[in-house]
Formats: structure tokens, sequence, C-alpha cells
């Protein structure tokens, strides 16, 4: 779920790893967040939309064909001042009953007179984890180092806390299938960045880092931070090399905490620079970028294209779910 972040892109002391060196590479899998919204220029007032509901068979369909006989995340969210309600439980069976895993993002927004209140928020978590004993992943928070949008978690009381918190209590009622971790948007500033992943370790010590499964990086290489590139690999790289070798260990996160881009997107939306064929190879370069950082899922922002004559452009999809051609890297990748 995305929202204009131009003007942030224009704009230690390591603690010791908690964990050994891997043996091996985490295997790389893949997901997506169904939806089909309108992005660019939503908060200026701008619309898109697009009538094929994210559950329909026609999605459905659509992102069985990406599965490929592999494990799919399909990336879901709810939030604390919502709740998780009756339609996203019957998102979870449906996405299921088509064999793909799910992804479920809970955010901390608060409910009135809640804000700050971090340990409600982590017995929500412990509420919905409870009793979604089939949810394969649990994304605790959503971008709580980004204020100013409605979309994060940074612009309420205390997100870190909130983070902290709620993965400690995820992890404390999970089964032994469940994965429990965070997202990160990458970048801001870096002492920024590193306020962050240290606050982690301070507050969270020992009992968080045992807590973490994965680690989760939000990054648009070419959209948003840096806001363009002319080697989508290298930039991809670069991300996940900073998250690796410069931010995790400040969390006490080692080399055998699995990354997960939680969101990764390239929108086609001129026919000059940001073509479909751009996207796909983006797309296969971001693909080559994960190897040797033990990186366990690569997840695109979003499956479908809204209908809108800016040209939202984000997804796999166009806005009448037939395949761009980035629908067959992901699709076809090993």
């Amino acid at each position: 779920m995305r929202r204009v972040l131009f003007a942030l892109a224009a704009l230690a002391v390591c603690l010791p790893a908690a964990h050994a060196a891997p043996t091996q590479e985490t295997s790389l899998r893949f997901g997506v967040y169904p939806g089909n919204t309108f992005t660019f220029g939503k908060y200026a007032g701008l619309t898109g939309h697009n009538a094929t509901d994210p559950y329909a068979d026609a999605a459905l369909d659509r992102m069985v064909e990406l599965a490929n006989g592999r494990p799919f995340d399909v990336h879901l969210y709810a939030d604390w001042r919502r709740g998780a309600g009756a339609d996203l439980d019957a998102a979870i069976d449906r996405i299921h009953q088509r064999g793909l895993r799910v992804n479920l993002a809970l955010k901390y927004v608060p409910p009135a007179g809640r804000d700050g209140d971090t340990a409600g928020f982590a017995a929500w978590v412990s509420d919905v984890v409870a009793t979604h004993p089939a949810v394969e992943v649990w994304q605790i928070t959503n971008e709580a180092n980004v204020k100013g949008s409605p979309d994060t978690d940074g612009g309420a009381t205390d997100p870190l806390g909130a983070l902290i918190n709620g993965v400690e209590a995820a992890h404390a009622i999970k089964t032994a299938a469940q994965e429990v971790g965070f997202n990160w948007f990458y970048r801001l500033d870096p002492v920024e960045d590193q306020d962050f992943w240290s606050t982690l370790g301070t507050r969270g010590g020992n009992a968080f880092r045992d807590a973490v499964d994965f680690a989760g990086v939000d990054i648009y290489a070419g959209t948003y931070i840096p806001p363009a590139t002319v080697d989508d690999e290298a930039e991809f790289r670069s991300a996940l090399s900073y998250v690796r070798n410069e931010m995790m260990p400040l969390a006490g996160l080692g080399a055998d905490v699995p990354i997960y881009v939680q969101e990764a997107g390239f929108p086609t939306l001129d026919p000059v620079v940001r073509t479909e064929t751009r996207q796909a190879s983006a797309l296969a370069g971001y693909i080559r970028a994960t190897e040797g950082l033990n990186v366990g899922l690569l997840q695109w922002f979003q499956l479908a294209d809204a209908e809108s004559t800016l040209g939202d452009g984000w997804g796999l999809l166009r806005a009448d779910y037939s395949p761009k051609p980035a629908f067959a890297v992901m699709r076809d990748a090993p």
C-alpha cells in the first residue's frame, strides 16, 4: 500500500549478533499483494478503480498461475482500529482453498483513545494470531519508520514499542509452522535508519531477537528510493546489502535471519521510460540481486492495475487482468 514519498526521496554501535551464520541460503519464495487499487495521486484527489474483486476467481486464477506449483504468499493487511473481521476471514479461506499461503500484516493503527497503548496492541495481535492458526506468515506493524501517511504506522505514538511488543506477543502464541517478523521502508536518512534498528536491539534485547523469524523490508528502487535508476539489479542489491550488513547487525539480527522483501514494485507509468518491458527487466534484476544475501521472499506490489487516466501501472497484470511481461518473469523464475 503505497504513498507519495518523493519528498522523502529528496530529502552506534553494533550489538553482537545473536545468531550464527547460516549453513545455507533460504530458498527464495514469491508472493504478491492481490489488490488493484489506485495509488499515485490518490492523496491529491485523483481517482481510479478496478471493479474486479481481488479475491474473485479472475484474481485467484492468476495468482495460482504465478505460484506455478510452488509455495506462494498472498500479502494481506488488517489494522487494530478496524480489527480482523469476517471479510478478512473470507479472503483467507479463499486463498487457502487455492493452495496459496497467507502473509498477513497487522498494522498498528490505534483505535480512538488508544494511541501509544502498545500493550493493548500486543494483546490484539496475540488474539488475532491465536484465532488464525492457519495463517503462515505474520508481519507485525507496517513501515513503522515512516511518518505522515495513513498507510504506515510511523505517525502513531511509539511505533517501535508496538513493533517490539507485537512481535513478542505473536511469537508467544504462534504455532511451530508460523513465522513472525516485521517490515521496514528502505530508506529515510542514515540517522533515522540507525536509530530504528539500534532501538530494536536495545529496547527489544534477546527476547525480541529470539522472537524474530524474518526481517522484512519494502524496497522501491527506481520509484521512491532512489526515484530513478539505470541499473535496477545493482540498486536492489545495494538496498539488500544495506539491510543485511549495516542495519540488521544494529538489532543483533545475524546472517541466519532471512530477509523478506515484503513489498517491491515498479509501475508502468509511461510509454517511454516505465514501460512494461522495463518492468519485467527490473523484476528479473531484483530476483538476481537476492543471491547470496539469504533472502527468503520477494513479494510484488501489486497484482493488477487500477483503471485510471493517470495510468497507475503497479500490477503484474493490466486492469483487464491480462498479463504483462513481468508476470511471466515471476511465474517462470526458478
